[in-house]
Order: structure tokens, then sequence, then C-alpha cells
């Protein structure tokens, strides 16, 4: 049985890794999707066959078609659609859809705001045209001078009048494509931003949007209100610049954020904490299961706790693919630690993979998704055997250090690949400072809650929590 599994486990890495090969190579080399069509469709039915007559080569045409499926995958997710906004590069045009996020907003100096909208679009209208249907998302820029009686140091939870996810919104503008800056090492910023499916970008200057509030939406309007809450009691205790690193730690993010903070995690190896991923994931695990531990709860109420903690985490994150993509696996991968099935869990992990690749192949080239991917696979194969190696420790610090460890070596490849250094103290710092970020985040997160009922010790809470961070 257990070679049989270990061979049934290899057997579903490979077909990931030839799956993802295929991805890539339909990227790095474009070509019409019938010639990866045409084959995928001479394959299988050979596979098929194979199979059935028990071949011992059926293996060699399964993993064919599986690398074929990968460039055919992204060949057809690669295509837009005729209605996508980017067909309209270049014309002006009145645009019409439905907020996906709440806006970001920054403030000038001299008192103008700017405005950045997420909108899924609906329909678009070309300047002298008729309506036309449309599809795919936009980013809108618009700004504006704030009003005299508008107070600058309000924070966006406080402008009750700002859009809202789900309200419907109208600009006009000039449609242009993304663009990346092309230089050596620089994040291709197009790439990633067509993984969120956003295809285009739209100016429209002062003339600004026009918002028609809707009551849609209902859920993701109050989870966002709740992240705002924690902006808001966050920022009543501590800087505004404080408060934006640590509600990115919460959250995820780098608006607001100090430069020079930001290159410290960059230069440090742990800018991964301000990016909503497995990692993410597992320091929440890890500091919940520390607190089971040594609260002295048995196992099945540990898992149960962890669990919970990322469902509640999940909501509060607005249920947004990233973090529920990193909540299945990282749920997932602790689930199997505490209950010492690893090897169960590594093929579902497979699977989950594969699945998730073929429904949606861009999320192969998404940071987020790689991080995941790879905390999650540390956890399952390297965090088991720095456990057998650290058991004359305590249990509870052995499981802590474990972890930690055991997710910061599967993602360092995937931070020095985008970040473009890696740090000899990297992880030195992580074990340094991941369990102040880990103490930080739960102590965050519980503040937030208790804040809805006693704001006061949330104040007090929130408080320490910018002494942590200091």
């Amino acid at each position: 049985m257990g070679k049989k599994g270990q061979g049934q486990e290899w057997f579903l890495a490979l077909l990931l890794a030839l799956l993802a090969l295929g991805i890539a190579l339909g990227e790095a080399f474009p070509m019409p999707r019938l010639i990866p069509a045409a084959l995928f469709a001479g394959i299988i039915p050979a596979a098929v066959w194979m199979i059935y007559r028990e071949s011992p080569r059926a293996w060699i045409a399964l993993a064919f078609a599986f690398f074929v499926l990968g460039v055919l995958r992204y060949e057809t997710a690669a295509e837009l659609p005729a209605s996508d906004i980017s067909h309209f590069a270049g014309r002006d045009v009145t645009v019409e859809g439905v907020l996906r996020e709440p806006p970001h907003i920054t403030e000038d100096d001299d008192g103008a705001r700017r405005m950045r909208y997420l909108v899924d679009v609906s329909s678009v209208r070309p300047a002298g045209g008729e309506v036309l249907a449309a599809s795919g998302s936009v980013y809108v820029y618009a700004s504006r001078q704030m009003d005299s009686d508008e107070n600058p140091g309000r924070s966006n939870s406080e402008t009750a009048q700002e859009p809202q996810i789900g309200d419907i919104l109208r600009a006009s503008g000039k449609v242009r494509l993304p663009h990346s800056y092309q230089n050596p090492g620089q994040i291709d910023t197009v790439l990633l931003l067509r993984c969120q499916g956003i295809t285009a970008r739209l100016s429209a200057g002062k003339r600004g949007v026009q918002i028609e509030h809707t009551e849609s939406h209902g859920f993701m309007r109050l989870m966002a209100r709740i992240r705002s809450h924690y902006l808001s009691s966050m920022e009543s205790v501590m800087p505004g610049e404080d408060a934006a690193a640590i509600f990115a730690m919460l959250f995820g993010g780098y608006g607001g954020i100090r430069p020079e903070l930001l290159e410290a995690f960059t230069v440090t190896g742990i800018v991964h904490i301000l990016s909503v991923s497995g990692s993410h994931i597992s320091l929440l695990a890890a500091a919940t299961a520390c607190l089971g531990a040594a609260l002295r709860l048995p196992r099945f109420a540990v898992s149960g706790l962890v669990l919970f903690a990322i469902a509640v985490y999940s909501v509060l994150s607005g249920c947004v693919p990233p973090v529920i993509r990193s909540a299945i696996m990282g749920g997932l991968a602790f689930l199997a630690l505490a209950l010492d099935r690893e090897r169960e869990s590594r093929r579902i992990l497979l699977l989950t993979g594969i699945g998730m690749l073929i429904w949606s192949p861009l999320l192969f080239f998404h940071i987020s998704f790689q991080l995941s991917f790879c905390a999650t696979a540390g956890l399952l194969y390297i965090s088991p055997r720095l456990r057998e190696m650290m058991r004359g420790l305590p249990p509870l610090l052995a499981m802590s250090l474990a972890i930690t460890i055991g997710a910061q070596l599967s993602t360092m490849p995937i931070l020095a690949w985008y970040f473009n250094q890696l740090s000899i103290s990297s992880l030195l710092a992580n074990l340094l400072v991941v369990p102040i970020v880990e103490i930080m985040i739960m102590l965050g997160l519980a503040a937030g809650i208790v804040g809805l009922l006693l704001p006061f010790l949330a104040k007090i809470a929130f408080l320490f929590d910018s002494l942590l961070l200091g």
C-alpha cells in the first residue's frame, strides 16, 4: 500500500508538472489553439485504449495528454472574446459596469483626491455610436479637488458617500491597454493583471464618474465595512503609516506603507507577510495551533480551532479568490499535519493544483497562487521531516519552528525570482520576526472583533500592535 500510494503521488506530481510546463510553453510560444486541440483529440483515445489494455506505456500517453492540455488551456484562456473592453483600445468611450472592490483613494498635498475603481464592464458606448454589450474588467482613474468642508485627514471608512462594492459606475474617457516598463527583473504587471481578468484602463480625469448606488453584494459590503472598521480603529491610536503596515499584515496590500519599510521587508526576505497567500495562512494556523497547545486542548480540538480561525480570516478578507485558494490549501495542509496524514493530503494537494490550473491556467503566473501552493507543499513535504529532526525540543516549539521554516524554505525561490534578491539573513529574519508577526496578526484580528463590543480594549491591543511593529 505504501509503495502504491507513493507511486500514485509521484505520478500526480508528474501530471501537475507537465500541465504547468504546457501552460508555460503556450505563453512563451503562442499558437492557434487548433493545433493543441487536434493533438489532444488524437492522444486521448489512444491513452484511454492503452489504459483499458493495461499497457505499461499508458502513463506516457496520459502524461503527454496533460502536457498538450496545458498548452490548449492557456491558448483558450489567453484568447479574449470579441466583446472584451480591450478591443476598444485607443477609442473614446463611455463604459458602464459594476464595482468589484471598494475604490482606492489617495490624497495629494494640494488637496486633490485621486480615485482608482476596478469595474467589471457590462456595456460600452463608443463616441457617437450605440451602446454595445461588453465584458472584461477595467481600471478607471479619476480625480477631483477636495471640497473645503471635507476633512483631509479622514479615512476612507469615514466617507459614507463613497462608492461601494456592487454599485453601478459610468465613466467616459480613452481606453488604453495596461503596460509594463520592461525593465530587467521587473514583474510583468500586464500578465498579473490579466490573471485577474483586468485587460484595460481608462482615465476619466477631472470629468469624474457617475455612481448609481445599489443594494446588491450585501455580504461583500459587510466584509468591506468590517475591514474599514479595523483600519479606522488602528488609525485612531497610531500613525497612519503604522496602521497601513499592520492592516497589510492582516489583509495584504502595500497601500500607504512607507517605501523604506517596504524595502526593508524585501531585503530581509519577509515581504510575503504583506501578501495574502499560503504563507499568511500558515502563520495564522501556526499561531492558532500554539494557542491551542498552550491551552492543552486535545488534537481534534486544536485542528477544529485552526480551521475555524482560517474560515473567519477568509470571511474577513472578503472571500476573494487568492484568500479562498490559500485557505483551502493551507487548511488542508495543517489538518494533515495535525492528524499525521501527510501522504493523503499530498495527493489531494496535487489534485487540487491540477484542478485549479485546468479551470484557470493563468493562475500559474500569479504570485499569490505560486506562494500558496509552494507554502502548502513546504508544510506537507518539509515540515514533517523538520519536526522529526527537532524531537529533542519541546513539542510546541518544534511544531512552530517546523511550520515556519518549512513554509519559508519552499517559498524562497519564488520570492527570489520576483524580487531579484535572496538575503542570507532571510531565514534568520523569518525565525526572529515571524513569531512577532504571528502575535500581531492574532492580536490584531482579535482586537477588531473585540472592538465591536469593547472599543477601549481594542485600542489598547492595537496600540500594543503598533509598539510591536516599531
